[in-house]
Formats: C-alpha cells, sequence, structure tokens
C-alpha cells in the first residue's frame, strides 16, 4: 500500500544586520551573542562577502568539536582537475568558486568552546548561496583534523537537513544571502522565499515491483507541488524527473544539498518559469536500476498528481551517476521523456559507450552539462560524440565554472530549467 507523508517545509535561518564581529549587533550584546546556540548568518561590513556565519553546537562534556564544509575556493587561472588551489574562507576574493574534488577533500577546522555555554563555535566569511557542513565530536586525542576515529558525526541539530529518518541525510546546509557592493555573483535564487509563495514537498514510500538489486534504503520519492498547485485544473502540469548521483543519497539529496525547493519557488515567483511538479528520486534504493523509473515511479505520480502523461510534459534529468541514469532512459526508453538533462554524468569511459536510437528520440531535447574542472565534463563530450554518430540533432552543451561538486550543480540546475525545460 503507497505511504503518503505531507511535510511543509521551512528553513531556519537568522539574518540580522549588525556591526563588526567582536563588537556590537543589532539588538544583541556582546555577551547575548556569544550565548547564542544555533547557527546565524549576520550582515557585517567588515565581511569580504558582507555576511559572516557562525556555526554552533552545543556539547558541554566534549573535549574537541570540528567542523567540515563545502568552502575551499579556486580561481579560474590556478585550477584545473583533480587539483584545487584550497584556498579558505579567509582568503576569499570576489570572483572565487567553489571547487572540491569530493566531499573527503572538505576542509575541517576546529571549533572553539565557550566554557560558560558549553557551546562551540566557528565564525566565517561565505558568500552568497548554500554551504553545506557537518560537526565531528571528540576522536582520537591529537588526532590531525580529518582524521576522524571514534569521533562522532552528526548534521547540526539545531539546523536539520530534511529526511524520512534521521541519517539518510549527512550534512545540514546554510544560506547566504547576496551583498551587491561587496560581491559579482548573485545566488540568491537558492534562498527561501519571505512572502509565502512557496511550494511543498511530500513523500511516497512504494513497492519497487521488478527491481532485481538488492534494496538499500526504502524506495521513495519526494514530490514538490508548486505554489498554487491545483489537483483539478484542466491542464495537467509539466513534469520533471530528477535524480541526485552515487554516495549517501536520498530523495532529499536535491531539496537539500541542491536547494532545489528554493530554486523552484524563485524561478517561479521571479523569473516567469511557468510552474511544474519536480519529482525526487532515490535512486541509492534501488541502485540505480533505470527501469524503476517507468515500472514503478511514473505511474505512482501520475496516479497521485495532475501531471502530463504526454511525452512533451515529461523530463528527466541528474547529476553525475544520476546523469548516467537519464542517460540509460534516453538509451532503454527513448519514447518516454520529451527532455534529458545529463548534469556532469554520461559516458564515463570508452568501453562503455553505446548507440542510441535517433529515430526513436526524434523531437527530444538533451541537454549535457558539467563543471568546467571535473572529470564529468569529458563524459558529456563522449555522450556528444555518441549522439552526434547517432544522427541525434537536439542536444545542445552547457559549461558552468566549478567543479564536480553541488554548488556547479545548483547552478547548472537554474540554466537548465530558465534555458531549456518544457520550452
Amino acid at each position: 500500500m503507497k505511504k503518503l507523508i505531507s511535510l511543509m517545509l521551512a528553513l531556519l535561518m537568522t539574518v540580522m544586520a549588525g556591526a563588526a564581529l567582536g563588537a556590537s549587533y543589532e539588538g544583541y550584546t556582546q555577551e547575548e551573542f556569544d550565548a547564542l546556540d544555533r547557527t546565524t548568518v549576520i550582515k557585517s561590513e567588515d565581511s569580504p562577502t558582507g555576511y559572516y556565519v557562525t556555526f554552533r553546537y552545543s556539547a558541554p562534556d566534549a573535549n574537541r568539536v570540528r567542523i567540515r564544509g563545502e568552502w575551499s575556493f579556486a580561481t579560474d587561472r590556478g585550477s584545473f582537475y583533480p587539483m584545487s588551489d584550497n584556498i579558505m574562507p579567509e582568503d576569499y576574493q570576489d570572483g572565487m568558486f567553489p571547487l572540491q574534488v569530493n566531499q573527503s577533500d572538505w576542509p575541517a577546522f576546529d571549533m572553539e568552546k565557550n566554557e560558560q555555554s558549553g557551546i562551540w563555535s566557528y565564525t566565517i566569511a561565505l558568500p552568497s548561496g548554500t554551504w553545506s557542513y557537518r560537526f565531528i565530536v571528540d576522536g582520537l586525542e591529537g588526532a590531525a583534523l580529518t582524521d576522524y576515529t571514534d569521533a562522532f558525526v552528526e548534521t547540526d541539530p539545531n539546523n536539520r537537513p530534511m529526511e524520512k529518518d534521521l541519517g539518510e541525510q549527512n550534512n545540514s546546509q546554510v544560506r547566504v544571502p547576496f551583498d551587491a557592493e561587496k560581491q559579482s555573483l548573485d545566488l540568491s535564487v537558492q534562498l527561501p522565499r519571505e512572502d509565502g509563495m512557496t511550494g511543498s514537498v511530500a513523500y511516497h514510500i512504494y513497492e519497487a515491483v521488478g527491481v532485481e538489486a538488492e534494496l538499500r534504503d526504502d524506495p521513495a520519492i519526494a514530490v514538490y507541488t508548486p505554489y498554487g498547485y491545483d489537483a483539478g485544473r484542466e491542464e495537467p502540469y509539466n513534469v520533471l524527473y530528477l535524480s541526485h548521483g552515487a554516495g549517501v543519497e536520498s530523495e532529499m539529496s536535491w531539496w537539500n544539498k541542491g536547494s532545489a525547493g528554493n530554486i523552484m519557488d524563485n524561478l517561479i515567483a521571479d523569473y516567469g518559469v511557468e510552474p511544474f511538479v519536480v519529482v525526487l528520486i532515490n535512486n541509492y534504493a534501488v541502485n540505480f536500476d533505470y527501469d524503476n523509473l517507468t515500472e514503478n515511479i511514473v505511474p505512482l505520480v501520475e496516479a497521485n498528481y495532475n501531471v502530463s502523461t504526454e511525452r512533451t510534459g515529461k523530463a528527466v534529468a541528474g547529476f553525475s551517476m544520476g546523469g548516467v541514469y537519464s542517460q540509460n532512459q534516453m538509451l532503454h526508453h527513448p519514447d518516454q521523456f520529451g527532455y534529458y538533462g545529463l548534469f556532469s554524468g554520461g559516458f564515463f569511459n570508452d568501453e562503455a559507450v553505446e548507440p542510441f536510437d535517433a529515430e526513436a528520440l526524434e523531437g527530444a531535447k538533451i541537454y549535457l552539462a558539467a563543471g568546467s574542472k571535473e572529470f564529468g565534463l569529458l563524459a558529456i563530450q563522449r555522450t556528444s560524440a555518441a549522439l552526434t554518430e547517432a544522427g541525434v540533432t537536439g542536444y545542445h552543451s552547457y559549461v558552468q565554472t566549478g567543479g564536480h561538486d553541488w554548488p556547479a550543480i545548483r547552478q547548472i540546475y537554474v540554466d537548465f530549467v530558465l534555458n531549456e525545460l518544457f520550452k
């Protein structure tokens, strides 16, 4: 029996106007500020980005607390895959961009303990956008910053990511506003709206009939419905089926790390994007079984939501292994979707290249994108060559400054929705 869990989502992020760190803050004395127990985003003229983020973790009995986050930076001149400049936030300058080869390369920092409150804190300046992080508590005495032996690792207890069960998502997110005087790249499209014009998301846990792979998790999807969604509307909504990549992922990866809900809300409200439904897939659960989409997920969505059943109203896209998943839909279900999005994923080696069916893909639009400093760029180039060889013409490529990581993919997703999807 299908199980539906409805969740209305809200991101807790405190934004305060204030003066320089270490001096005074609007509405707070220094003592009151030091006693705060949750992560805060604070506007400051002293910050090189216009904002400081203070991360906080309450652990009076801990001997050590560290923080890791996706905030090492690079420049166009100095970085190429697989190397990163590893520029830390204190050396950030406008024009730099986040770049990590993978999550194991995230920088780690020791946090400072307030002995009176038992709260550990760490403050850095961050530019506009979404930033993932986690806390590492205790561990071996004298261990290196990135040695987590015997340590307790968790997301921010006061800023948990959205998830069905605790631990399905391994990072929390903080979202930082844009300061036009100190930054040139405005990524506030990733921030939550404050005017109530926001969509909602609901979980569906389903039975993965016909999936031969051993299930790693409850097969589930999370369905985003836009603000003003009308289940009885005469014209069905277009629908996008969106997948994460490999690793510790779930149906909420795109919601948390990808900021997909916030991005959709803002693109619909401020950029004139026609509202559509987004289905977030947990492909980790079914080991990226590509038939599961057409056999189980699409029928479930079409039975519960007012979405298009026509090819021209359906799209599939994904990041990394999710891009391979989209490519497998092109190879094995080429007549099912009108739009295919491959974000940093495609033929990752020459031996894997398969021929496409140009006749079956006639009329479909195919979007190939990758970061400028990552291995996924070569994958989409292989896919592009295979499409050309097969005689497929309805595709184009896009390169985003960045790496094989969520900071680049969030920007790729915005470009996909604005310039390609359902156009």
